[in-house]
């Protein structure tokens, strides 16, 4: 393995050099591809790697800040740009552009190219229309974990937190909050990105009918962990502008943190870490968890969208491609051997097996109207956690607004 992997390296190393002289050249089209930045490493190297494959197109890469892509992408993709090639966060995004009809329709390509999408682990259903087009090739699949700094678990003599309900850790969480010496430690530290987590890991989405019970439970999970307990940093310290969840559990007196497998990617510590399947609600089936898959789509103002497709090809389910994204520590959705092979040696990390063990929900519902449903429920549910509303209201608010939305 040792020996593929460097192989690999040298590979992208000399890709890189030739890429160099490659990009010089001028008689090649220029594909303009966008990402976010905590995409950047990976995809730097894919592109590098496909601009020295071909002397067809040369791929220019342009990097917008992680916490602003979203909203940076939805003004670009309103009118002229110079897009071809985008990444997209969730399949909910994707069929939001669906319905703005700003994609392109890749399932001709890959027909054309004769792509099998045997091997891709998402469900192209989630980007696809009711005519059987998909807007976007999976890159790679998430999955909600639990992570805990290890030498603290060890410090205590405390058996570690693995596969355990949500009451359990809330109060395990409790139990590791205090100050010593000087140093406040938390239980833990859990963002609030996916406000209804807990219920989404049992198949509740924000739009089943009402009553959302399992969704109502765990945002009295999260009132404990933030307010009643404050085992955990509030949802006003984390709405700070300084706030960095990374750079908060980095600091070393934080016990758990609730995230996703990106931190395999992410996460640089001083200190030893391990990961556990995410906690459970109590009538959830062990293991169950939430995840997700980015995608890469062609903005439909390419005029080079053959070329484009090529390279999402390439980035998506090539050898190459997956096992680059594999050696930078993320699940290729496109699980070709190779790929996998490369993750298992580059991925150290205690616990990573839970990863593949969990039983994963789509986090996010996949209907046109569901990131709208999802933005108004997050501010309902934070005037709850901030005390400004109780939870009755902010639900019968939500069902309120959901049902105009729903409606239109």
């Amino acid at each position: 393995m040792k020996k593929i992997l460097t192989a690999l390296v040298a590979t992208v190393m000399l890709l890189g050099m030739v890429s160099g002289v490659a990009v010089a050249q001028t008689d090649r089209e220029v594909l303009n591809f966008y990402i976010a930045s905590d995409m950047d490493t990976t995809a730097q190297a894919i592109v590098e790697a496909y601009n020295a494959s071909q002397d067809r197109v040369e791929v220019k890469l342009t990097t917008i800040p992680n916490d602003g892509y979203d909203d940076k992408m939805k003004v670009l993709t309103t009118g002229d740009s110079d897009i071809d090639i985008f990444w997209i966060r969730t399949p909910a995004q994707v069929k939001k552009y669906m319905s703005n009809q700003v994609l392109v329709n890749l399932a001709p390509y890959a027909e054309a190219a004769g792509l099998d999408t045997t091997p891709i682990t998402a469900p192209l259903q989630a980007v696809s229309d009711a005519e059987g087009g998909f807007y976007g090739l999976p890159i790679s699949g998430s999955c909600w974990m639990l992570f805990y700094n290890k030498d603290l678990f060890d410090a205590k003599g405390l058996e570690y937190p693995i596969g355990i309900t949500w009451d359990e850790y809330a109060d395990l969480a409790k139990s590791l909050t205090y100050e010593e010496d000087g140093t406040k430690y938390w239980g833990g530290l859990s963002p609030f990105w996916t406000p209804n987590l807990g219920a989404v890991a049992m198949g509740e989405y924000l739009d089943d009918p009402q009553p959302l019970t399992k969704t109502m439970q765990y945002m009295e999970i999260l009132h404990r962990l933030y307010v009643d307990d404050a085992s955990h940093p509030s949802i006003a310290e984390m709405s700070t502008g300084t706030f960095d969840v990374n750079g908060y559990f980095g600091a070393g007196n934080i016990y758990m943190m609730i995230n996703g497998d990106w931190e395999f990617r992410l996460l640089q510590v001083d200190f030893n870490y391990a990961a556990a399947p995410l906690p459970v609600l109590d009538e959830a089936q062990a293991g169950s968890s939430a995840g997700q898959n980015s995608v890469l789509s062609i903005y439909k103002g390419s005029t080079k969208q053959e070329e484009a497709y090529k390279f999402i090809a390439y980035y998506t389910t090539s050898v190459e491609g997956t096992s680059t994204i594999a050696a930078n520590h993320d699940v290729p959705s496109y699980a070709t051997p190779e790929a996998m092979a490369v993750y298992q040696e580059e991925v150290k990390v205690p616990g990573v097996e839970y990863r593949f063990s969990s039983n994963i929900y789509a986090e996010q519902g996949t209907a046109d109207y569901y990131l709208e449903i999802l933005d108004n429920f997050t501010e309902e549910m934070k005037l709850y956690l901030l005390g400004e509303e109780s939870l009755e209201d902010a639900f019968a608010n939500y069902y309120a607004i959901r049902e105009e939305i729903m409606a239109e």
